[in-house]
């Protein structure tokens, strides 16, 4: 069995690169993620590994469900970061149809993140989610995005968006630890 060990994004695309030559092998492949710089590359990441994965029988990478987590929270927050909060800096505090759109965004949008933290945090195991910096930094702009919106919504009031911003890029530059979830799941026994 080869064992493929990934600490950034540019092991992942030399991964992608050789995979023709290494697909070849009739061995085993362990694919074993350790790290990546960031969650903002946790989706791009997610699309160049996730096909490898699946379409190799010969493939394995035991952490591909907790990055499919990450990169989902990814998705929201660059969501978030691009199209809803751009939407309601253009806005300069008045409640426009646009902004009414994107306070509603950003109430969904916190749904989405808490959901995806929490399935995020099953899939680390209640060990590692504890200690875990990405969990722990998506539950407070998740939390702000939607108590910012029902104060914006009640008192027209955008002075809090600065700080939701810079929460976002927070979670965004957040790097990523993968542990053996195999051996922490077991310790117990």
């Amino acid at each position: 069995m080869m064992l493929y060990k990934i600490h950034s994004h540019a092991q992942i695309q030399d991964l992608q690169a050789r995979s023709d030559e290494l697909g070849h092998s009739n061995e085993h492949m362990d694919v074993k993620l350790f790290s990546l710089e960031s969650v903002r590359i946790a989706l791009e990441s997610y699309a160049l590994l996730r096909p490898l994965i699946m379409e190799s029988r010969m493939w394995f990478c035991p952490e591909l469900e907790i990055l499919s987590d990450v990169a989902g929270l990814s998705l929201e927050i660059q969501k978030l970061e691009h199209d809803v909060l751009p939407q309601l800096k253009l806005q300069e505090g008045k409640l426009e149809r646009g902004a009414l759109e994107a306070l509603l965004l950003m109430k969904n949008s916190a749904s989405k993140l808490l959901h995806s933290r929490k399935c995020f945090e099953e899939a680390l195991g209640v060990l590692l989610a504890k200690e875990d910096l990405v969990s722990a930094k998506v539950k407070r702009p998740s939390m702000m995005l939607n108590d910012t919106a029902v104060h914006v919504l009640k008192a027209n009031n955008t002075r809090l968006f600065k700080e939701l911003v810079q929460l976002v890029t927070d979670v965004l530059e957040t790097p990523v630890r993968f542990c053996d979830t195999r051996k922490h799941k077991y310790s117990d026994e």
